[in-house]
């Protein structure tokens, strides 16, 4: 099994950020999105060929908390309720 999905997502994943870090949140979302089902594919398709190991699971692991880091990191700042309401 190639591990091109994995590339393809870390690329989503870098990608999404950007468009974050540029407040373009429709389009993070939706590469993060992309993402998220690279590594499901690989993962599917790892355990469809049964060469599930352990390399392999720890960098699925790696990718799925590096992603969910990434988007914790480059997530706009919620304004709190005061904040909302001096604006209006």
């Amino acid at each position: 099994m190639t591990t091109w999905p994995l590339w393809i997502g870390a690329l989503l994943v870098v990608g999404g950020s950007a468009a974050q870090l540029t407040h373009q949140t429709a389009a993070a979302r939706a590469l993060w999105v992309l993402a998220v089902l690279a590594f499901v594919t690989t993962a599917v398709g790892a355990v469809i060929v049964s060469e599930l190991s352990l390399p392999l699971l720890l960098i699925l692991v790696v990718a799925i908390a590096g992603t969910v880091a990434l988007v914790a990191l480059t997530r706009e700042p919620e304004k709190s309720t005061t904040a909302r309401r001096g604006t209006q």
